[in-house]
């Protein structure tokens, strides 16, 4: 198996080095369409819009035919007292799915914006801590400033957190880090934080972007089977960022021939590789219900308020218009809010491609909706 990974991973190199001159000469031909309004992605774009999000298409296609994921850090880096690393709990609290032979729990680094919480003791009724899971197809990214900084700076400034907690879950770009990895390491974090740092769960609220609110949804569903066995609770509502919805969709289409493939920057070849390797390579079927929740609408018996953001512009726009009715009509109290020509994740990007000012404003409309519907008062800090 080792062998046949080299081998493939050397032939994405050979060939991302042979269809680099073609690679660059349409990528040069796009940005020089985008001079003119007209023939933009979308006219509505600035020209930095356009090119930008040309620019990460090319970079996530490049990373595809390298298969060049992410390696885990364990030191502080520049986040310094702000990472934490935390042991994973008694392998009797990993059950069902979470129970691998080959895939154990494992340590977990973490990030804490704007510092570590206080202690249990002192712990004030009016903080909420977001517990937030980066996207990136389960391949790429981290919890970690470089990565995950502006989504914690918009989560606490625009959707009123106190604190975000962003996880260093294990990506199935690396050795053993296929599902149930990432589940793993999810339960792994919040019950550090309600079990180890006391944090009450009405004062948690999941999130989680792309593949990161795929894990989210997971983490739901674990809890909704398992949680009553080892006393875990749900937490006090969730916020869903281009949440992707449909694993096994992506080995079954073809991302290039949606409507929106001209206004976003995924590919084809970047979600076959997340859903092949989160699959185990199909060891796990990736329809299952953890893997493509879309296809699996579930109930709960006091479902909490979810709000689901997705881009206009983006190629999953539709499976997440779909999963937000499918769930609706099993009584969840969720609220989808289309940011009107935005491409893919920009609570994850929005900085990096210019649309800051988009994702600013869906995190107000976040905050909106979770304070009328879960009880809250989180204020913004803009």
């Amino acid at each position: 198996m080792a062998v046949l990974s080299t081998l493939k991973t050397a032939f994405g190199y050979t060939y991302a080095f042979i269809i680099t001159p073609w690679l660059l000469s349409r990528f040069l031909f796009d940005i020089s369409l985008c001079l003119v309004p007209w023939f933009r992605p979308n006219r509505k774009w600035t020209l930095n819009q356009a090119v930008r999000v040309r620019v990460v298409r090319l970079l996530l296609l490049y990373w595809s035919l390298t298969k060049s994921g992410d390696k885990m850090r364990f030191d502080q880096g520049k986040e310094k007292n702000r990472f934490e690393v935390v042991a994973p709990r008694s392998p009797k609290l990993y059950r069902g799915i979470c129970s691998d032979y080959t895939v154990q729990p494992a340590q977990l680094g973490m990030t804490w914006t704007p510092a570590r919480p206080p202690p249990a003791g002192i712990f004030h009724p009016g903080m909420v801590v977001v517990l937030h899971f980066h996207g990136g197809g389960f391949v790429i990214g981290n919890g970690r400033d470089e990565d995950t900084g502006f989504t914690a700076k918009t989560l606490i400034k625009h959707m009123g957190a106190t604190h975000v907690c962003s996880p260093n879950y294990r990506l199935s770009s690396s050795k053993n880090g296929q599902f149930p990895a990432p589940l793993q390491d999810a339960l792994t974090a919040y019950l550090h934080l309600i079990k180890t740092r006391g944090i009450p769960a009405d004062q948690i609220i999941f999130s989680g972007d792309s593949a990161g609110a795929n894990l989210a949804l997971a983490l739901v569903r674990y809890i909704h089977e398992y949680g009553q066995i080892d006393e875990v609770p749900f937490p006090r509502a969730m916020a869903l960022w281009s949440p992707w919805t449909d694993v096994a969709g992506a080995l079954e289409q073809d991302a290039s021939q949606s409507p929106n493939y001209k206004t976003d920057y995924l590919n084809m070849h970047f979600a076959r590789w997340g859903a092949t390797t989160v699959s185990g390579f199909g060891a796990i079927d990736p329809a299952s219900p953890y893997l493509s929740p879309l296809r699996h609408p579930f109930q709960i018996e006091k479902p909490f308020p979810v709000y689901v953001n997705a881009g206009g512009g983006e190629v999953l726009c539709d499976d997440i218009t779909n999963f937000v009715a499918r769930y609706k009509k099993n009584g969840w109290p969720m609220y989808l809010d289309i940011s009107e020509g935005c491409p893919h994740d920009i609570i994850l990007l929005g900085d990096r491609i210019d649309f800051t000012a988009e994702a600013e404003k869906a995190a107000e409309h976040a905050r909106r909706f979770l304070n009328h519907r879960a009880g809250l008062n989180l204020r913004s800090y803009a």
